[in-house]
């Protein structure tokens, strides 16, 4: 009994061998938690770096539509910007529409207004037949939604796309509505341009928003 008593570990060395296996490995995993951290706050502030460098920005069919427009200096009949035409034929959504709503199914304003834009270019050049005939469609289908004052417009939008309805209609293009919502939207465009128009000194003031409507 003597002998099995001096030979047996004290019971004190052993708990604090277990204190220390436990504390190493808290250690250990407390480093590992701090390393971890550390490479991804760097990953993560490598790409945000590599955003601010390079942001990655939605581009704008309304905006994309106008600048494919603009013709070669000095040539007006070739295009200035082909990779801005490619993009709106590249671009056109399942329900045939152009716009950056993420709901297929939405329908505004805005969208019409990118669709009829992209629309404009493509028959400026006369490229995409079967692309302008869809957008047509598009625009036909939901003109209601151009007449709706219930639903909100972008600012300008009662002068704009008439101005584009009408540019349009001078294009030869037709679209699949009736001929009195078609004269209901250009009479509207009339009264907007009435209401905003200010006589000074017997000079018509138009705002700024409507001189950008014609450009």
């Amino acid at each position: 009994m003597e002998l099995l008593s001096r030979t047996r570990p004290p019971l004190h060395g052993i708990e604090r061998t277990g204190r220390t296996i436990h504390s190493c490995s808290a250690t250990t995993e407390r480093m590992f938690v701090r390393e971890n951290a550390s490479l991804q706050n760097t990953e993560r502030l490598s790409r945000i770096r590599k955003q601010l460098l390079r942001p990655e920005l939605s581009p704008s069919s309304y905006d994309t539509a106008w600048v494919a427009m603009v013709p070669l200096s000095g040539s007006p009949h070739i295009l200035c910007f082909p990779q801005c035409v490619e993009w709106i034929l590249q671009n056109q959504r399942r329900n045939r529409s152009w716009g950056q709503s993420q709901v297929e199914s939405s329908v505004d304003k805005d969208i019409l207004s990118s669709t009829l834009a992209c629309v404009l270019a493509l028959k400026r050049w006369n490229i995409g037949t079967k692309h302008i005939q869809r957008g047509l469609r598009f625009i036909g289908k939901y003109f209601s939604v151009v007449m709706d004052e219930q639903i909100v417009a972008p600012i300008g939008f009662n002068v704009i796309f008439p101005g584009m309805l009408s540019l349009a209609i001078g294009m030869g293009l037709e679209f699949p509505v009736r001929q009195t919502h078609v004269h209901g939207i250009l009479h509207l465009r009339e009264m907007e341009l009435k209401r905003f128009g200010i006589v000074n000194s017997g000079m018509k003031i138009v705002p700024y928003f409507l001189i950008l409507s014609v450009l």
